[in-house]
């Protein structure tokens, strides 16, 4: 599948997850009526506090979310839209989406080299670059390929990740906290190269709490922020997030302690902006 410019997007979608394998169990409603959009040929920045959803929310786009949850909406990827059927987007893993799972050693089968199952993961993919390739790509030693999953560090078993998400020259790239255990000049390096993978024409999103790194590498053409499986916003100007964080009503956002005054969305952005930004 070619999504063209047409990029991919979440419209509506709500998730709601079992907390146990019986049907009686209560069931916990995760995302609500999260839209988001990603357009093709520009990095996408999806930030927000732990534990909001930003992680579910790439599941869905992915069709990976988890046993029994149920789902609402739909997701686009390109101009095909998905809704009742998320399994459908399994065809399209690896080779039109791709994806950075925010635990990246969990990826990769413990008993084989890293070579070995990059070797697997271009030969499956028809990707367009050998292992060494992808790893001169993402600035991994070339002696990596030898070494099992847990002889790697976690900055490199990040960039081994990143290295097999790009294998099949995916159209749409999800990266879920890229960054975090990469020191700065390597983080710096990683955005870099998510800006190059966009500039290409592919859809990147990237979750995020590194707002340092984001800042620095000026590669997001939007921002968007989550709350409590919520969308708050979502805005393609960065000036303007900076302008929120830095308004006169950002300072104020946040009411007296000991009122009942009830947070807008327009208030938690500021705050947000004005505690991280």
């Amino acid at each position: 599948m070619s999504i063209g410019n047409d990029g991919a997007a979440l419209h509506g979608v709500s998730v709601t997850v079992p907390t146990g394998p019986y049907r009686r169990d209560p069931a916990v409603r995760v995302l609500h009526d999260v839209s988001l959009t990603i357009p093709a040929g520009a990095v996408t920045a999806l930030v927000g506090e732990s534990g909001c959803g930003k992680s579910m929310a790439a599941a869905a786009l992915c069709g990976l979310l988890p046993p029994g949850a149920r789902f609402d909406g739909e997701v686009r990827i390109g101009a095909h839209p998905f809704s009742g059927r998320l399994q459908d987007l399994a065809a399209l893993r690896g080779t039109t989406i791709g994806l950075v799972p925010q635990s990246p050693a969990t990826g990769f089968t413990p008993v084989r080299t890293l070579g070995s199952q990059l070797d697997e993961v271009v030969r499956v993919l028809d990707g367009p670059r050998s292992s060494a390739d992808l790893c001169r790509l993402v600035e991994l030693p070339g002696s990596a390929l030898d070494r099992y999953p847990h002889e790697l560090s976690g900055g490199m078993a990040q960039r081994a990740a990143l290295a097999a998400a790009l294998a099949g020259a995916p159209e749409v790239l999800i990266a879920d906290e890229p960054t975090s255990a990469l020191d700065p000049d390597l983080a710096d390096h990683v955005w870099g190269l998510l800006a190059r993978v966009a500039a290409e024409g592919a859809a990147v999103l990237v979750i995020t709490h590194d707002l340092a790194a984001l800042r620095r590498s000026e590669a997001c053409r939007s921002i968007a922020v989550m709350r409590r499986g919520r969308m708050l916003g979502q805005r393609e100007n960065e000036e303007e997030w900076r302008r929120l964080g830095s308004s006169p009503h950002s300072a104020s956002a946040r009411p007296p302690e000991n009122t009942s005054v009830e947070l807008t969305d327009e208030d938690h952005l500021t705050e947000f902006f004005r505690e991280g930004w």
